[in-house]
C-alpha cells in the first residue's frame, strides 16, 4: 500500500513538472508556438531547422507598441530604424541587412513596393496584429526575392469562435490620441471580424504633426472541420508633416499614404501533416509627397497582382514534401506635379517561381530540410535560390541548428527606371545575392530557464550602389559594391518565480563594406553591439508591471567611416491594473530617461512621452 502511494505521488510530481515545464515554454519562452513562415508547414516554434523568433499579441501589448515597427524593437537581430515620432518612416534590417533585403509578409502576403523595395511599418498598425514572426537569415528558398537577410510575417487575428468586442483609448505626450474598435463573432460555419482605429498627433518638432485612421475586416466560412475559405480586406490612411533634417529644415512639406488590400485564402487538409492551399491578392498604395516651397507635387502609385498554390504531402511518414507556384504582376506610376513621369511611364513587371522542399526525419533526435526555389522575372532574369537547414533534438532540452542558403535582391522600379535631371536607372541591373550560415544551439535548463546562441555569417555580392563616376552630376545606380556580416545572437529566457518573468538579449554584429574604395569599413548604420533586459511582475490582482532597457552602440553615418552617432540606453515601462473580468486601465513610458539621440543623422528622437488609456471589452 505505501509502495502503491509513494508511485502516485511520484507520478503527480512528474505531471506537475510536466505542466509546469509546459506552461514556461508556453507562457515565457514560447517553445510551444505553432509557427509557419519557417518552413510554410505548422511547426511548434521548438522544432523548427532555422532560426526563428515570435512576438506575441500579449508582448506587442506589454511594450506600448503602436505600429508593427515598434513592436519589434526588441526580437533579436532586428534593428528599427525610424526618422521620428507617431508617422515617420520606419523599417528593418535583420542581421546587418538592409530594409529592402527584408522581406515582410502580411499573412503570408508580400507587401513590399515594388517602386522602393522596402516597407514603412508605421503603416501597420497593431490593432488587427495577433503575433509576428521573424524568420532570420536567407530564405529566398521559400519567398524568393528580397528574402536575402530574413522574413517578417505579420498574422492578422482569425474570426473568433465566439463574440468579442473591445475598446481601446489613449491620451499622451505631444498631444497624441489613439483609440482602437475590434467586433467578430462566429455563427455556424460563418465567422467575421472587424477592426478600426485611429491616431493623432502634434509630433515633437515643428510640421510633424500625424493624422491617421485604419478599417480591417475579414470574413471566413468552414465548409468542413478540413477545409475553409478566409477573405479579408482593409484600407489605411496617414497625413503627415515632414520635418526634414535639423539641417536641411521642410517646414512646408506634407506626405498623404493610402493602401488597401484584398485577400482570399483557401485551406484544405487532406490528411496528417498533408494538405493544399491557395492564396489570391491585390495591394495598392498610394504616395503624395507635396512641398509649397518649391512646387513640388508627386504622386507614386504602386500596385500588386499575386497568386499562389501550395501543395504539402506526409510520405511513408518520414517525409513532408511541400511544393508550390507563384505569379506577381507589380505596376509603377510615378508622377511629378505636371504630370511628368519619372520612371519613363507606367512600368509592369512580372515573377513567375516555382519551389519545392522536403522535411525528412532521418533518425529521431535528426531533420533535414532540403529545399529550393527557381524565379523568373521579366526585366534580370531568373535565380536559383537553394538551402539546407537541420535540426538535432541531442535531448529533450536541447536543440542544434544549422543552416546554409542562397538568396537574392532584385532591383526595384526605381534602380531600373528612374528619370530626372540628377539620376537615371538602369535596366542592366543584376540582383544582389549572397550566401549565408548559421550555426545554433538551444537549451532549456530547467522549467525556468532557456538560453540560445547562434552564430551567422552572410557574404553579399552585386550591391547595387548608386554613384556618379563620370562627375556629370547624374547619379546612376551599379552592382559595384560587397559586404559582409557575421556576428553572434544570444539570448536568455527565465521564469524567476510565478509572478516575475525576464529576458536578456544581445547581438554582436560585424558589419563590412568589402568594396574597393572603402574595403574593411563599418557599414553605415550598424551597430555592432545591441542588447537588452525586460522584466515582467503581474500578480492576482490584476497587476502587471513590464519594463524594458535597451542598448545600442555607436554607428558610422557615413561609408568613409568619418562621421558618427553615439551610443543610447532607452528605457521603457507599461503598467497596467485589471478593474473587473472586463476592463484595465495602463500607462506607458518611453525613453524614461529622456535620452537625446539619433538613428539617422540630424533625425533627432523624441524625449520622454507618456502615454495613459484604458481597455474595455464586452
Amino acid at each position: 500500500m505505501k509502495y502503491k502511494n509513494f508511485i502516485g505521488l511520484v507520478m503527480m510530481v512528474s505531471i506537475l513538472s510536466i505542466s509546469q515545464v509546459v506552461r514556461a515554454e508556453e507562457k515565457v519562452f514560447g517553445l510551444g508556438e505553432v509557427v509557419v513562415t519557417p518552413t510554410r508547414t505548422a511547426h511548434l516554434l521548438k522544432d523548427t531547422t532555422v532560426s526563428t523568433g515570435v512576438v506575441t499579441k500579449e508582448q506587442i501589448e506589454e511594450t506600448g507598441a503602436q505600429n508593427v515597427g515598434e513592436a519589434l524593437e526588441k526580437v533579436t537581430g532586428i534593428k528599427v530604424d525610424t526618422y521620428g515620432a507617431m508617422g515617420a518612416a520606419t523599417s528593418i534590417t535583420l542581421r546587418g541587412s538592409s530594409a529592402k533585403q527584408v522581406l515582410v509578409l502580411v499573412d503570408g502576403r508580400p507587401v513590399n513596393l515594388p517602386s522602393l523595395g522596402s516597407v514603412d511599418l508605421s503603416m501597420y498598425p497593431v490593432d488587427n496584429v495577433e503575433r509576428i514572426e521573424v524568420v532570420r537569415g536567407p530564405a529566398s528558398a521559400l519567398y524568393g526575392a528580397n528574402a536575402l537577410g530574413g522574413v517578417v510575417n505579420i498574422i492578422t487575428r482569425a474570426t473568433p469562435e465566439e463574440k468579442t468586442a473591445e475598446i481601446i483609448t489613449s491620451y499622451g505626450t505631444f498631444n497624441t490620441s489613439v483609440y482602437r474598435l475590434s467586433y467578430g463573432n462566429k455563427t455556424a460555419d460563418f465567422g467575421y471580424l472587424f477592426t478600426g482605429g485611429g491616431n493623432k498627433s502634434d509630433g515633437d518638432r515643428k510640421n510633424n504633426e500625424c493624422d491617421g485612421y485604419n478599417f480591417t475586416g475579414k470574413l471566413s466560412y468552414e465548409f468542413s472541420e478540413l477545409s475553409r475559405i478566409d477573405f479579408s480586406t482593409g484600407y489605411t490612411r496617414q497625413d503627415k508633416g515632414v520635418p526634414g533634417s535639423t539641417g536641411w529644415l521642410i517646414p512646408y512639406a506634407s506626405q498623404n499614404d493610402e493602401k488597401n488590400w484584398l485577400d482570399l485564402s483557401y485551406k484544405s487538409e487532406l490528411g496528417e501533416r498533408s494538405g493544399i492551399a491557395a492564396k489570391l491578392f491585390f495591394n495598392r498604395h498610394w504616395q503624395e509627397y507635396e512641398d509649397s516651397d518649391i512646387w513640388q507635387d508627386d504622386i507614386s502609385k504602386n500596385y500588386q497582382l499575386g497568386l499562389e498554390l501550395q501543395q504539402s504531402l506526409l510520405l511513408k511518414e518520414k517525409n513532408l514534401l511541400s511544393w508550390g507556384i507563384a505569379w506577381g504582376r507589380d505596376k509603377v506610376d510615378i508622377k511629378d506635379i505636371n504630370g511628368f513621369s519619372k520612371i519613363g511611364g507606367i512600368q509592369r513587371v512580372t515573377a513567375k517561381s516555382i519551389y519545392a522542399q522536403d522535411e525528412i526525419d532521418i533518425i529521431a533526435p535528426l531533420t533535414l530540410v532540403l529545399g529550393g526555389r527557381y524565379d523568373d522575372h521579366s526585366i534580370y532574369g531568373s535565380e536559383l535560390s537553394p538551402r539546407v537547414s537541420a535540426i538535432c533534438k541531442l535531448r529533450e532540452e536541447t536543440r542544434l541548428r544549422a543552416s546554409v542558403g542562397q538568396a537574392f535582391r532584385g532591383p526595384t522600379v526605381d534602380d531600373l527606371y528612374w528619370n530626372d535631371a540628377y539620376s537615371k536607372g538602369n535596366i542592366d541591373l543584376k540582383p544582389e545575392e549572397s550566401i549565408g550560415y548559421d550555426f545554433g544551439i538551444e537549451h532549456q535548463f530547467n522549467s525556468q530557464l532557456l538560453g540560445r546562441l547562434t552564430i551567422f555569417r552572410n557574404e553579399i555580392d552585386d550591391l547595387i550602389t548608386w554613384d556618379d563616376p563620370d562627375g556629370d552630376w547624374v547619379w546612376e545606380p551599379y552592382n559595384i559594391d560587397k559586404a559582409r556580416t557575421q556576428g553572434i545572437e544570444a539570448e536568455i529566457k527565465a521564469q524567476f518565480s510565478p509572478r516575475i518573468c525576464g529576458s536578456l538579449t544581445y547581438t554582436y554584429l560585424e558589419a563590412r563594406d568589402r568594396s574597393q574604395i572603402y574595403h574593411n569599413n563599418y557599414l553605415r548604420y550598424k551597430p555592432k553591439h545591441k542588447g537588452g533586459c525586460n522584466l515582467k511582475y503581474e500578480n492576482d490582482s490584476g497587476l502587471t508591471i513590464s519594463a524594458g532597457l535597451e542598448y545600442t552602440d555607436s554607428v558610422y553615418s557615413d561609408r568613409a567611416n568619418t562621421s558618427k552617432l553615439g551610443n543610447y540606453i532607452s528605457l521603457s515601462a507599461r503598467i497596467s491594473q485589471s478593474i473587473g473580468e472586463n476592463s484595465e486601465l495602463f500607462l506607458i513610458g518611453k525613453n524614461l530617461l529622456d535620452e537625446e539621440y539619433e538613428i539617422y543623422r540630424d533625425y533627432p528622437m523624441p524625449g520622454v512621452d507618456i502615454t495613459g488609456g484604458i481597455k474595455v471589452k464586452f
